[in-house]
Formats: structure tokens, sequence, C-alpha cells
């Protein structure tokens, strides 16, 4: 999950609740990906229907809670050189990838974010294969108070890099498949004792309400994938995300002793839907 794998979310019709039961243990499958540099012919393009990243759209993503609110503004960096690409290099591989900015805020008094309610900032590194799955290939994490007054978190990480001297680099993930089959899992971060997420597919074809007054698409979305993100370092911490197609992330409740839900609202994707492409994206928490 990213920003760090960040959660989003709101609101759940009965349809993409029963569809969770469509995931059983007869059905599932661990699936293994090798990173190959060859099979990536095109990584910036990230066309995947469930979790499309075009360059230059914002998401927003906001949740209301007892202790205040907290919203999550989610921007796919433009351009094909720094900032909007990175370059990763894997086995003396090189491959340029696509940089998304994740930018965390709470709110207390619930009256909009600003900067100096800043409290984590995240670049998150994907990019697509030939096939259609988008890799994750790290991220770089900043814990901070306000805007200006940010410091690398721990849970920042490279693929192809050691930066937490473990003794062996970090491996890319995938963190959405091609062509998704419920009760498929599959690694998203491999890089043991510091970023172990993993998803899981839990059901598809399931409809989502988006429930808040500015939610955005409004009312019910038919045609959706449901996940279940963890984190093997966090016992108990679960994800569970709803990304619809040629939408993106639209729900995301996270269960950590409690269930926090983000929704997405209408600000930067009203824009990106009158476009002839409307994609999405984030990725994600930890």
């Amino acid at each position: 999950m990213t920003p760090s794998s960040r959660t989003f979310a709101r609101g759940v019709c009965l349809a993409a609740i029963a569809a969770l039961s469509l995931a059983s243990p007869s059905s599932a499958k661990t699936l293994e990906f090798t990173f190959d540099k060859d099979n990536f012919d095109n990584p910036l393009d990230i066309d995947n229907p469930f979790f499309p990243l075009e360059p230059g759209t914002t998401f927003i993503f906001k949740a209301e809670g007892p202790d205040g609110c907290e919203e999550d503004h989610f921007t796919v960096l433009s351009g094909n050189t720094p900032p909007g690409t990175k370059d990763i290099t894997i086995d003396g591989e090189t491959i340029t990838v696509r940089v998304i900015q994740d930018l965390a805020y709470e709110d207390d008094a619930c009256d909009g974010a600003d900067p100096a309610d800043l409290h984590e900032k995240t670049f998150d590194w994907h990019g697509q294969d030939d096939f259609g799955n988008v890799w994750y290939f790290g991220e770089e994490t900043y814990n901070c108070q306000g805007e200006g007054n940010c410091v690398l978190g721990g849970g920042s990480w490279e693929a192809g890099k050691d930066i937490q001297n473990t003794g062996a680099n970090a491996k890319p993930g995938v963190f959405m498949l091609a062509e998704p089959t419920t009760g498929d899992a599959y690694r998203q971060e491999e890089y043991i004792g510091f970023a172990e997420d993993w998803g899981k597919i839990m059901g598809k074809n399931a409809d989502v309400v988006l429930r808040r007054d500015d939610a955005f698409p409004p009312g019910e979305i038919d045609d959706c994938l449901i996940t279940k993100e963890w984190n093997t370092l966090e016992g108990g911490s679960v994800e569970q995300k709803y990304y619809c197609r040629d939408v993106g992330l639209v729900l995301v409740v996270e269960h950590s002793g409690k269930a926090f839900r983000f929704e997405l609202t209408d600000s930067g994707a009203a824009a990106a839907a009158e476009r002839d492409a409307f994609t999405f994206r984030v990725p994600p928490r930890k």
C-alpha cells in the first residue's frame, strides 16, 4: 500500500460487501512475478483500467472521524524527466518509472487542508509492463509537521537497493494485476523487515456507492474491483480498497482497531473526467 500506502474511503453498498464472499481458500493462489526489464517497453504509459495514472491529474480523498478530518492529495507528476520520472536500477539494468506525489493532511478543525496541516509526504514510483501489470518500485516517505518541516521516514525503500543495510536488496512488487482473478494474492513490496505489503483480489464486478456530498463520481459506480491489502509487519492492520474501471481508486476502508473510511471527492477528478481520457491513480500508505 502506498502513501506508504495511504488509505482512503467511505460508504460501500451491499453488492460490494457481498462480493467479498467470492474469495475462498479453494480459489486462492499466490502469484509470483520476476522483474525483467525487457518486459517494460513503455513503463511510463500506465493505462491499466483499474489503476490508470494520467500525468498531471490530482485526486483528493477525504475522511472524517471523531478526532477531525484527513485529506490525501494524490498527484501524478508530469513530464518524462525528473521530477516526473525516476530511474531505478535493478541488477545493473535501469528502468525509468513514473513518480506520484502523495500529500497527507490532518485537519482537527475540519475546515480544509492547508500547508500547516501537512502530516506526511510520499513519492511513490510505478511502472507498467507490456502485459498491463502495474509495478511498484518503492517510495520516499517523509514525516511532516507542516510544509517545510519534514524528515525522512523509516518506511522508505527503493527496488534494487539495500538502503537499510539488511544484506539483501529490495525487490519491486506488483500493485495492480493486468488480469485480476478473485482469490489471487500477490506481493506489492518486498524488502524483508521494512516493506512487506501484500494484495489479494476479493471480488469483481462489484457496485460501490460514494456517500459524501462532494464525492466524485457521485452515487453508485459499477464494474469495481475489491482488494484486501495488508502489511505482514503490522499485525491487525488491513485496508479494503475499491478500484472502479476507467476511474481508479474511489474508496478505501482501513481496519486497524477501528474502521476509517476515505472517499474520492470531485476536486481534480471532475476536470479530468471532462477530458476524453479520464484516468486515475493512487498507490498507496503503509
